[in-house]
Order: structure tokens, then sequence, then C-alpha cells
């Protein structure tokens, strides 16, 4: 595998990280109770934009270019000389093919000619990147401000969770399972990426690689580090999410989408859910979705943690 290909990979494995080994088909969903009656008697679940969810940040934030310019001009010029020298690169962009002509048709440069002919050209290039970088980032962000998403967690005993999202522990909590005949999207929920500063749009080493025409820029790899990066402030939730673009309706908050009755595998009662709601919601789920547990949270006695346990009291 080429050096080119290397730093694409490289660049790529770091936010889009949907890989075959990272794959889940079990999911949850915390909610209180009002909302645990719509979901289980209208069988939909609620597809979020950006603006609707808790975090500010969420999917709309800037991506920066926080790179070293004389370190980039430096490795930019050594990679077009490589290939103007007839190495063998990559061409990923419209500048790798121009070298490829420029090295067929001017050969006999010093390495003392061609840097001056192309250190004004990089120059240039990143004067031309960050002015246009704001407009750039405020087109983006605008095109993903109807982005639908469905967020989830694999942590189903989580105690901050079942507080924020779950009444206080009074609310419920949903498993969602992939049933491959059916088409389930859980399969393609990718795990959120928690850091302490703002990815960058790209590093030095990708930008030279770009500057010198061996690749371009991946659309998939800036789209993941919107969707999929959170401040570590979160990184409590231990979530995943489902990203479906615009949706249906493209101008709409939210979606209600329906999901299949056998993907819904369990529902948890928290450790303070009434005797009142656990009866009503327990009937409710016997009725309509006759496969799925009946499951409840519990306080341990000898650690600050909850316990889930098959519901065998109603």
């Amino acid at each position: 595998m080429g050096v080119t290909k290397l730093t694409a990979l490289k660049l790529r494995s770091r936010f889009a990280y949907i890989q075959s080994m990272n794959r889940r088909d079990t999911f949850y969903k915390y909610m209180s109770q009002d909302t645990g009656r719509i979901v289980l008697k209208n069988q939909t679940l609620r597809w979020s934009t950006p603006g609707t969810l808790n975090d500010p940040y969420d999917i709309q934030f800037d991506l920066s270019l926080n790179i070293n310019r004389e370190a980039v001009k430096a490795a930019t010029l050594q990679k077009m000389w490589e290939a103007y020298c007839c190495q063998p690169v990559s061409v990923g962009n419209a500048v790798g093919a121009l070298m490829l002509l420029i090295s067929q048709h001017c050969a006999g440069w010093s390495r003392e000619r061609f840097e001056k002919e192309f250190e004004s050209t990089i120059a240039e290039s990143f004067a031309r990147g960050e002015a246009v970088l704001p407009a750039v980032n405020a087109e983006v962000r605008a095109m993903m401000a109807n982005s639908k998403i469905l967020c989830l967690t694999t942590e189903p005993d989580n105690t901050l969770m079942w507080t924020h999202y779950a009444e206080a522990h009074q609310g419920m909590v949903l498993r969602f399972r992939t049933i491959p005949e059916l088409d389930s999207p859980y399969s393609i929920a990718c795990p959120i990426q928690y850091l302490e500063n703002m990815p960058v749009l790209m590093d030095d080493d990708f930008l030279s690689d770009m500057l010198s025409g061996r690749v371009s820029l991946d659309p998939k790899s800036i789209m993941s580090r919107l969707v999929y990066t959170k401040s570590s402030d979160w990184a409590y939730e231990h979530e995943w999410r489902i990203f479906s673009g615009a949706g249906r309706n493209p101008d709409a908050p939210h979606e209600d989408c329906r999901f299949g009755a056998r993907e819904l595998d369990a529902v948890i009662f928290g450790c303070r859910t009434s005797d009142a709601d656990r009866i009503e919601i327990a009937a409710l789920v016997r009725d309509r979705y006759p496969h799925a547990s009946l499951l409840q949270a519990r306080k341990k006695m000898n650690a600050f943690q909850l316990e889930i346990e098959p519901l065998t009291d109603i």
C-alpha cells in the first residue's frame, strides 16, 4: 500500500469507524413514562434534528484548520518533487494530474528552480483555503441542520442516564434488537467519539498530500466527524446513533418513524417506577409485544449501582 493510501486511511479511520468488529445488534433508549406510553402505543421512535438536542454543539460546530504552515509547505514541496522525479505516487486530484504532465514535459529542472515555481502557489492555496473556510463551515452547518438522527446507548444501568432521561428513575428503558429479515436500522448504528477538543478539518500530513495532488477531501470523513463527535463531557452516555440524512421530511424538526414490533426486545422499569405505572405498561407490552421481556432496575445494596432483573411481581 502506498504512502498516499495509508495517509487517507489514517484520517478516515479516526472518524469513520463503522467497522464490522464495531457493530452491535442490541441498543437501549431511555425515556419518561409519558414518552414511553406514546412510543409503545404508536410503535414509533423519534428521530431528531440537531437543533432539538440538548447539546448545542451537536452536529453544529466548525471544523478548523490548525496547521503548521512551514511544515506543510516543506512537506508539500517534497511530495511534489517526488512526483516530478517520477517516483511512484498516486494521483488524487487535479494538482496530481498537473504534476504528471509537468514531469513529462518540463524535465531537467533543478530542485531550486522547481521550488521557486511552486512556493508562491502553495502560499496562495493557504490563503484561499483560510478565506473560504468560514463560508464552507456555514454552508455545512446549514446543510446538516435538518439531519435526522436516532440516539441510542449500550448501557441500560447508567444511574446518570436514568436520572437525566428517564424521569429520575421513574421512567423506563426500551431495548431494541436487530431483526435481519426486517432490515432493522440498528446494525448501522455508529458509536460517538468523545473528544476534549473539536476535530480539525485535516492534519498537516493530509493537507500536504492534498496540496501535492495525492488525495482529495473525503466528504464521508467530514460528515462522520460532524455526526459522530461530541465533547468528552457527554462520554457517560455511551451513545451510538443512526444517521439518516434529512429523513423523509427535510423541513420537519423531527420525525416519528415506525419500528418493527419484534425489534422491541425488552422494557426495563426504573427503580422508582410506581406500581400503577408498571401494571399499566406491563399490560400494554404483553398485549402488543408479547415476545418482549419485562425487566426491573433495582438498587444494589452493597454498591452505588443498579442491577436489572426479570420482573416477577406483576
